[in-house]
């Protein structure tokens, strides 16, 4: 009885809310006719205002949010045939990442003409379990879906967040519901913040 009035007690007292929040903005081309989008594998985002100790624990942590972040992408999209996963190995060698000229040779040979990036800047982890957590865990990204050749940002959005009590920001209840009540892991965070903001870009959002 005692577990399970901790367990309540806890629920009552958690959600998932956001430091800054997030959002997505659509600004104009509703009409644009998109093929298929070339979706990039995620990379991570720099901080210059870190130290060297806290860049080297924070650069191996986002590594690991990397690898999430992709899987997150792979699970979002499935098996949809407008919708094309570029691995490493394909992204255009010889021209910068994230430079037009090389998101569009990318694309290209994808055959999209849409191109989709990912960039996180966040990825900590709770400290404790889920119910007794000392800290909370933590994740911030940003995306943007191009239109081709010309580079217009069809869709572009934010996601930073961490969590706290729940009457702190009743708002977030619907969120701490489906968690259970419970301090989730920065995984379940960082996918959980993906799928919704790609559900808000109408062109990324699978149809009903």
């Amino acid at each position: 009885m005692n577990t399970m009035l901790r367990i309540f007690t806890a629920g009552l007292l958690l959600a998932v809310s956001g430091c800054a929040g997030g959002k997505t903005d659509t600004p104009n081309m509703p009409d644009f006719p998109l093929s298929c989008a070339a979706v990039l594998p995620a990379v991570r985002g720099s901080d210059l205002d870190r130290n060297p100790t806290e860049e080297k624990e924070e650069e191996k942590a986002l590594a690991e949010g990397v690898v999430v972040m992709n899987k997150a992408l792979r699970e979002y999209f499935g098996s949809r045939t407008d919708i094309r996963m570029i691995s490493e190995e394909l992204v255009e060698p010889g021209k910068p990442r994230q430079s037009l000229a090389g998101v569009k040779a990318t694309a290209e040979k994808a055959g999209c003409n849409a191109v989709l990036e990912t960039t996180l800047y966040r990825y900590k982890e709770r400290l404790g379990g889920e119910y007794t957590a000392k800290e909370p865990a933590a994740t911030a990204f940003t995306y943007r879906l191009l239109a081709l050749p010309d580079g217009t940002a069809l869709c572009r959005g934010n996601f930073d967040q961490e969590q706290e009590p729940l009457l702190n920001n009743l708002l977030t209840f619907r969120q701490s519901a489906e968690n259970s009540f419970a301090w989730v892991t920065v995984e379940r965070l960082l996918t959980q913040g993906l799928h919704e903001r790609l559900d808000d870009c109408p062109y990324l959002a699978e149809k009903k």
